[in-house]
């Protein structure tokens, strides 16, 4: 919050001590993001990727507003509701846990081959703050933007082959979906939201969960999102007519977007039976926008 108050009163004693005033303009923009991870991918013990991040779509909408130093050269500040995120495929060894009751936080460990796809939507209210300069219809842009998290949600689906208990036991295969919210999710056994209707085998007759919310393998459910999003942004916008434009964005973050302490690793590593965290590991947003405006 501190970082968008700075941005916002640079921006301020810019647009007021740097040229006198000339014209101030309003107006919205809406549109697509297509919203992918940069970071780094979970891998095996002999370095094989397991983990892969894809583009998926989000939107935008949101506020404009321009100040016109010259005819040609300018400052922009929005103020956008902004999804971004992405799509998370993992293929390989992994884990998870099976619970007594909803109190029951440690649970039981079983393993198997994991086969999960998970798309991530986190809701930013963000504030991109940049310089423009005209070449006739077209607008170059280019400056910074902060956004602070407001939503952070996932949904998706999984399976587990090749299951089995510790002890060796053969367990049929676990199907089920997400149903992810990062800022109110319990842990552990209170993280079942529904329950299938099958027994795991003749002889072990808990039944698993069809539907699990974001923490169901974790005992943290510190949220994983950082609520702090910092990063660059340039982008054209060309001009249909004097208000009317069409535009082009690209936000790279710099800052990482999970909280390692709790970004729990996936990957089952051999002989293990505790839960392991990428803590030195580091997610960043990437955002391509498509926008329809109209300056006032």
């Amino acid at each position: 919050m501190h970082l968008i108050r700075a941005t916002v009163t640079l921006f301020l004693l810019l647009a007021c001590f740097v040229l006198p005033a000339q014209e101030f303009s309003g107006g919205f923009r809406a549109g697509l993001n297509f919203i992918s991870f940069d970071g780094d991918a979970e891998t095996d013990a002999s370095g094989t990727t397991l983990e892969e991040f894809k583009r998926t779509t989000g939107f935008h909408v949101g506020a404009t507003f321009a100040y016109e130093i010259t005819d040609l050269f300018g400052l922009k500040a929005d103020l956008m509701y902004s999804q971004k995120g992405g799509e998370v495929i993992y293929q390989g060894p992994s884990f998870f846990y099976l619970y007594a009751d909803a109190g029951d936080t440690e649970g039981a460990r079983i393993i198997g081959d994991l086969d999960s796809e998970r798309d991530v939507l986190n809701s930013y209210i963000d504030i991109p703050l940049v310089a423009y300069y005209r070449l006739g219809p077209l607008e170059i842009e280019g400056g910074v933007s902060a956004g602070f998290l407001v939503n952070s949600r996932a949904s998706g689906a999984a399976t587990y082959t090749n299951v089995r208990a510790l002890d060796g036991r053969p367990i049929r295969d676990i199907a089920f979906n997400y149903d992810y919210n990062y800022f109110g999710d319990p842990i552990g056994g209170a993280a079942i939201v529904e329950v299938s209707e099958t027994p795991l085998s003749a002889d072990i007759q808990n039944r698993p969960p069809s539907v699990i919310d974001a923490y169901y393998n974790s005992n943290d459910n510190t949220p994983l999102y950082q609520r702090l999003d910092f990063g660059l942004i340039g982008g054209v916008a060309y001009f249909l007519n004097n208000g009317l434009y069409l535009g082009a964005r690209y936000q790279f973050s710099l800052t990482d977007a999970t909280r390692g302490e709790n970004d729990q690793r996936l990957t089952r590593t051999e002989g293990s039976t505790d839960r392991e965290y990428n803590t030195d590991d580091k997610d960043f947003n990437r955002v391509i926008q498509a926008s329809v405006g109209f300056r006032f």
